[in-house]
């Protein structure tokens, strides 16, 4: 069995925290052990990760004047794990992981999931750390694996090395997103949702670079044409306590037809329920939910960010991001469909899905990776 050691930022709710949960019980049907090493002392997934049997060690780094002891304690657990790889996920992550990779003689393999670098979406001290990534990375990791080929164009316009990137998109787990009516209804049945209703759903937590605020306002739009319309929304604070979120809403009156669930352990339930998916994003690279909407079958309405455009191809509705009025237009026309004509278009997105972005794929993908620098090369 050889050893993967996976060094992440944190293990909040997020999409490479969310993809490494996921992808790690198939790396070890591959024969690939993994620990997870992540810089920060918390987060919501740690639990989840324990209870899948992953090991994780958090480095406690909380500051700048931190890193050097997280750094110490971080060549120390590579030491003793002493694996065949190391793995970096994001920016920080990536950058402790290179440099303990070189001290140590291991091959390093960085991953980013984010296209896109604005001032508005990153922190002083990300694009700080994006840029010595930059620079850096042209002598610190053997590959640079990015999950969009928009994440991949961006950062190397930036002056991350081209000859070492890749594109592994993302991928979704097929047998636990799987469409089933019932589960839906029982959904709808909850939230006392009136038969005949038109559900559109959202799944993310609560970031400016969702733009769930977009979303709402788009929607409350939308309401005044489709009088039967509900919605769903789920993810970290997505709930009626976040004043930031639901400023803009009638508290008395939008409950009825808003449903904010905060965060769900039953998503695919709740992709059955929905009949329309929505991705209002302003910055993604290659977003989970897309993949798990299309997976089940859902129709997807979604802005044209990172490689949303690609992954849904010709069977989606994209729009432009922050575009108020182009979403809340893109929504109308999709709710107005037939039935059968969005049972057609859910059907033809959850066949792309499983040719192009099953977990079984994407984790073939890293595998291949780690295999040709593990291997040593043939003998000519």
């Amino acid at each position: 069995m050889k050893r993967v050691a996976h060094v992440i930022t944190g293990l909040g709710v997020g999409g490479a925290e969310t993809f490494l949960l996921r992808a790690i019980p198939e790396f070890d049907k591959r024969h690939y052990q993994s620990i997870v090493v992540y810089l920060t002392g918390g987060g919501e997934y740690v639990d989840a990760y324990k209870e899948q049997g992953i090991t994780v060690i958090p480095l406690g780094i909380r500051s700048t004047l931190g890193t050097l002891t997280g750094f110490v304690r971080l060549v120390r657990i590579l030491k003793d794990y002493s694996p065949d790889i190391i793995q970096g996920w994001m920016y920080h992550a990536n950058l402790l992981a290179g440099l303990a990779g070189k001290l140590l003689g291991l091959p390093v393999i960085w991953g980013i999931q984010q296209s896109n670098l604005g001032v508005s979406v990153n922190k002083a001290s990300t694009r700080r750390v994006i840029w010595m990534g930059s620079i850096l990375s042209k002598s610190l990791p053997k590959e640079i694996v990015y999950d969009s080929e928009a994440a991949r164009a961006v950062h190397e316009r930036r002056g991350f090395d081209q000859y070492r990137g890749r594109v592994f998109p993302n991928g979704v787990n097929e047998q636990a997103f799987v469409p089933r009516a019932e589960s839906g209804q029982k959904i709808r049945q909850e939230l006392a949702i009136p038969s005949g209703s038109i559900v559109v759903g959202h799944i993310a937590r609560y970031d400016v670079q969702k733009d769930q605020k977009t979303f709402l306002q788009a929607i409350k739009k939308v309401r005044q044409q489709v009088k039967n319309l509900h919605v769903i929304m789920a993810g970290r604070q997505i709930d009626w306590s976040n004043t930031a979120l639901v400023e803009d809403l009638d508290h008395a009156v939008d409950r009825e037809w808003i449903h904010l669930l905060g965060p769900r352990s039953d998503v695919a339930d709740l992709y059955n329920a929905m009949d329309i998916f929505c991705s209002s994003s302003i910055g993604e690279s290659c977003p989970n939910v897309v993949l798990e909407a299309m997976m089940m079958g859902v129709p997807c309405v979604a802005t044209d960010v990172g490689d949303v455009r690609h992954m849904l191809g010709e069977g989606g509705v994209v729009v432009p991001s922050a575009d108020l009025f182009a979403l809340a237009d893109a929504l109308v026309a999709s709710v107005s469909l037939p039935p059968d004509r969005l049972r057609e278009i859910g059907l033809g997105l959850r066949a792309r899905a499983l040719n192009a972005f099953t977990l079984t794929r994407a984790a073939d993908r890293f595998i291949g990776c780690y295999d040709a620098l593990v291997r040593p090369p043939a003998m000519e």
